[in-house]
């Protein structure tokens, strides 16, 4: 059972991820989507979890990754999370998924791009406040 919390739901996006990845699944605007998915809410979960007292409300409702990453990188500097590559990520929310003027379908490369991006970010966050 996964616990209601943006960490819990976190790391189960990103066990269900890895296994569709260990699949030889090449769905790569639905995995891109997970990958900005997972991404988005470990930054979530740690920034909720480190402002407690503060109103987040504004930075949890919205899907600019970029804006949640600078906050985090403004209370801890040395945390160097990656706004632009996340930038990048949070555009695959809308664009793989909904058809539209900026509908794009994903490659390969780009879905390695994005993984790399979602990784790179849980690690820090990981390493940082675990």
């Amino acid at each position: 059972m996964i616990k209601n919390s943006y960490l819990a739901i976190a790391e189960n996006d990103l066990a269900y991820l890895e296994a569709v990845l260990g699949t030889g699944n090449q769905f790569y605007n639905q995995l891109a989507v997970q990958c900005q998915q997972v991404a988005e809410k470990y930054l979530k979960g740690y920034l909720d979890k480190i402002l407690v007292d503060e109103d987040i409300t504004d930075l949890l409702r919205k899907h600019n990754m970029k804006r949640i990453a600078a906050k985090l990188n403004e209370i801890c500097p040395d945390l160097k999370l990656d706004t632009i590559g996340l930038a990048y990520l949070t555009d695959f929310y809308f664009d793989a998924r909904y058809p539209g003027d900026d509908f794009y379908t994903v490659s390969k490369e780009e879905f390695d791009k994005c993984a790399a991006i979602m990784y790179d970010t849980v690690e820090k966050l990981k390493a940082h406040f675990e």
